[in-house]
């Protein structure tokens, strides 16, 4: 099989970190990194810095598709522009993949799907919830039957105040970028439960607000670098500690003017930090869904209920990595997985979850694995996520966004296809 060539577009620490470095090192059978693309020179030139290549850069999308004609294209810049790079990739043919979500609105998902009927080329998203071990161990058992037919999902995730406080100081603090967390961040929750539960989404409401990060707080600076009261402020993070963040960030800020440490208090910020949201699917399968970025430990709660019996599924983060982290006491005895299953007249069982290595509990590395070492007519076992598959994980959150501005009124969420939003 000859190696297919890869175009990136964005050259932020997602798109270098996840995708350039893998592809330079990881996949030289299989696929051959050809260029990056970026609306900002500064970063293209500190991208290849930090890769060590000297790979072509383009700051024109379409003079990129032309010069180099790649085989396939990785979307991965700000979450607002991911419907224009893939319509045109589209329409060049090319196979895209792009880094969740799809896009961040029903209108863009109306877009990409009009501008896919009319090309050859395919569209998936990274939607790496489906690459995790206890993820993968949960959907086999709820498709052979262990917990008999699937009735109810109850999915609970809390992001602490090192992880989740990062959305509030990056362009994700504003909803026309990103479409808020509950595209963002929970696109890839709305995923897997549609996933488990093999059905799509039919009617939701949803409740959410901005209750700890924008104006909750004292707005002390536009941001951390020349801010005064860096010593006492628990969110203060020092970008010049990382050669990689001064060199794709600092470095780059003359050309764009964009920070990426924002305060995370600035009143300007207008996403929620704090969402519940309720909904049915066409097969009649229930959902109860929150979210919460200012947690005291960060982690996931996922319990689902069927005909024979419930499974438990619980995992407490430790979040070193994170930008600006400020280690929780006790978090390396803390950290760690369980899966169980409970049977309502056997009691309980303890299932155990492989382990894999990699960034986002192996399944990063799973992910890659089948988008660039595996043949593209290969079966990829359902895991990897078409395009109709993103789409209907936005329209979740893009129906929550809804429902949210007019005060919890319920959302039909296939007739946003056809609608205005």
């Amino acid at each position: 099989m000859a190696a297919k060539r890869y175009a990136i577009v964005g050259t932020g620490g997602r798109g270098l970190g996840m995708y350039a470095r893998p592809l330079l090192h990881d996949f030289q059978d299989t696929a051959e990194l050809v260029g990056l693309c970026d609306h900002n020179q500064l970063r293209l030139a500190a991208a290849n810095q930090i890769l060590g290549t000297a790979l072509p850069t383009f700051t024109d999308f379409q003079a990129m598709l032309v010069a180099l004609d790649p085989d396939g294209v990785v979307v991965c810049t700000q979450d607002r522009t991911h419907a224009s790079y893939i319509v045109q990739a589209l329409q060049a043919g090319k196979r895209v993949y792009c880094e969740k979500p799809l896009c961040t609105t029903a209108a863009q998902c109306r877009e990409i799907l009009a501008a896919a009927d009319r090309s050859p080329g395919e569209v998936f998203v990274t939607h790496n919830m489906r690459y995790g071990p206890a993820e993968q161990k949960i959907k086999q058992l709820v498709d052979t039957g262990k917990i008999g037919r699937l009735l109810s999902l109850e999915f609970n995730e809390h992001l602490d105040r090192s992880h989740g406080a990062d959305y509030f100081r990056r362009w994700h603090r504003l909803k026309e970028n990103s479409g808020g967390l509950l595209i963002h961040k929970a696109s890839h929750h709305f995923d897997a439960m549609n996933w488990l539960a093999g059905s799509r989404p039919e009617v939701l409401t949803a409740m959410g607000g901005l209750l700890f990060y924008g104006n909750n707080g004292d707005f002390r600076g536009a941001r951390c670098l020349d801010c005064v009261h860096a010593a006492e402020c628990d969110f203060h993070i020092d970008l010049n500690e990382d050669e990689r963040g001064r060199l794709l960030y600092l470095g780059a800020e003359a050309e764009d003017g964009y920070h990426r440490d924002g305060c995370v208090f600035d009143p300007q910020i207008d996403i929620e930090d704090q969402a519940s949201v309720s909904y049915a699917y066409e097969n009649g399968v229930r959902v109860n869904y929150s979210l919460l970025a200012y947690a005291a430990y960060e982690g996931i709660s996922l319990v689902l209920e069927g005909t024979e019996g419930r499974l438990e599924y619980r995992s407490v983060v430790n979040t070193g990595w994170a930008v600006g982290n400020r280690m929780v006491p006790g978090m390396d005895e803390m950290a760690g997985e369980s899966l169980k299953y409970f049977h309502p007249r056997k009691g309980e069982e303890v299932l155990q979850v492989p382990r894999l290595e990699g960034s986002h509990g192996g399944s990063d590395p799973a992910l890659r694995a089948d988008f660039f070492a595996r043949p593209w007519d290969a079966d990829d076992q359902g895991r990897m996520a078409t395009l109709h598959e993103a789409v209907q994980a936005v329209l979740v959150g893009a129906a929550a966004n809804a429902s949210i501005a007019e005060g919890g009124q319920p959302v039909r969420v296939q007739e946003l296809l056809v609608g205005d939003i």
